[in-house]
């Protein structure tokens, strides 16, 4: 943005713990009449005790993919007209140890919104992350023929943030870590790379990991 001058920036409420709020946010998105060539599903809960939303899903699981899954489906029209564009999900490297199928290989889906006795934190988030690999190489599988790709993106060294906020064990992990992590400006330098990639058919409908790329993750 900083090169475009002209630019105008308008910033949208949305709560992605509230599935109403997606709806009203697409629908109030969809009113301006606009295109819409880059959608990046960024947002993340991370570390969170047991909690369930007004929905009455799990909230790890609701906001790091559901959320963004919903608004990626309302939004799909407007997409598809505004072809060429692209999506971009971010993920984690933290999806390959997990797994959300039973003995059997089906999908459990317990194990997408766990009861209270199921819950482990970095588990919902670690499956959260799968759940954003799988959804991002599918939408990609079905709207690449309409001029829509996907990506999941795995961000690289991650910049400091306040992600770790709920729980002490964590916040003092990311504060030893603290020095190593990248600065803001670096950070949003870096953050933008995937955006700016002028070849929409190279490396898209898969998990790229951009060792470079920071992120700043909110709730």
């Amino acid at each position: 943005m900083r090169g475009q001058h002209k630019a105008k920036v308008e910033a949208m409420a949305l709560d992605l713990a509230l599935l109403r709020s997606v709806q009203h946010f697409a629908e109030a998105f969809k009113a301006k009449n606009v295109p819409l060539h880059v959608l990046v599903c960024n947002a993340a809960a991370f570390a969170l005790p047991w909690t369930l939303t007004k929905d009455g899903l799990e909230t790890t699981f609701q906001v790091n993919h559901l959320g963004h899954f919903y608004l990626v489906q309302l939004l799909q029209d407007v997409l598809c007209r505004s072809a060429p564009a692209r999506v971009i999900v971010v993920s984690s490297e933290s999806h390959r140890f997990t797994d959300i199928n039973d003995s059997l290989g089906k999908l459990d889906f317990s194990r997408l919104s766990p009861s209270k006795n199921d819950y482990w934190a970095m588990l919902a988030y670690n499956r959260s992350k799968l759940c954003n690999v799988l959804f991002s190489n599918e939408l990609h599988r079905r709207l690449s023929p309409r001029g829509v790709t996907s990506n999941a993106v795995h961000p690289g060294n991650m910049m400091y943030s306040n992600i770790h906020r709920s729980w002490w064990v964590y916040t003092l992990l990311f504060t030893l870590a603290r020095p190593f992590t990248k600065s803001m400006n670096v950070g949003l330098n870096d953050s933008d790379l995937e955006l700016r990639r002028e070849r929409t058919d190279v490396a898209c409908g898969r998990h790229v990991q951009w060792p470079a790329v920071s992120l700043i993750l909110k709730n």
